[in-house]
């Protein structure tokens, strides 16, 4: 790499990052106003995460650096409540996710709730905080899941629990199978690749011009995994995630 080619990198990060700030100054407000006027009538909040999702899809939209391609997106049913699984390789992997423009809460760790922004968005959208570390996170996150779930919203989890370093498939946590089999819901699962190479998970500056892709599978009904342990359930969706990787 040039150190042209690096400099250009850099000043195109500062500049998106910047785009970042200003534009999330502008839409807290806009937020804020459209919770307010559309609560009483939509109390899945589907406008508001309508809205939410053009947040931030835009940042795809704005960036030249970035494209990205969506396949088999009509095998998602926002009609239908989901627990949606999908690896996790980057923080650019939210804004590829909100880019389907499709019903969902977000999960997310309580300390990210804290964050100005990020936070407020997920507090606003009644997104279901995570308790790591906590003697009662499952009983707490579930009790929220559920009560989403059955109001007919589907569920995200990225069952790694964190990013991946290497763009990997890291090993999944029980939570997201343990909830699929308590709700007796479908399991959706999702593959995204391309998002390490564009943002690495520490670091700020865009590596190189990326072309992102994010690949809905095959729902699997709760008919085909009823039986099952959660390890047997959680190991089939690991090797279906994984052989699309």
């Amino acid at each position: 790499m040039t150190t042209l080619y690096r400099l250009s990198l850099i000043i195109v990060s500062v500049s998106l990052w910047m785009y970042f700030l200003i534009s999330s100054i502008i839409l807290t407000p806009l937020l804020v106003l459209l919770w307010l006027l559309t609560r009483p009538f939509d109390p899945r909040l589907r406008l508001l995460h309508k809205f939410s999702c053009f947040w931030g899809a835009q940042y795809i939209w704005v960036n030249p650096l970035w494209s990205l391609e969506i396949q088999n997106k009509k095998l998602f049913n926002d009609k239908l409540p989901h627990i949606i699984v999908c690896n996790h390789q980057s923080l650019v992997d939210i804004i590829v996710i909100n880019s389907l423009f499709k019903h969902f809460k977000w999960t997310s760790k309580i300390e990210n709730f804290k964050l100005p922004f990020v936070g407020w968005v997920l507090g606003f959208n009644n997104s279901i905080p995570v308790y790591r570390g906590a003697h009662d996170a499952y009983a707490r996150f579930s009790a929220r899941a559920l009560k989403e779930l059955k109001a007919g919203s589907s569920v995200v989890m990225f069952p790694e629990g964190t990013r991946s370093r290497t763009g990997k498939l890291g090993k999944f946590k029980d939570g997201a199978f343990m909830l699929a089999k308590e709700a007796g819901v479908p399991v959706l699962p999702m593959v995204i690749q391309g998002t390490s190479a564009a943002v690495p998970k520490k670091g700020w500056i865009i590596r190189k011009k990326q072309k992102i892709f994010l690949k809905i599978l095959d729902p699997v009904p709760f008919k085909d995994f009823k039986d099952l342990s959660v390890k047997e359930f959680s190991s089939m969706v690991f090797e279906k995630i994984q052989d699309n990787l």
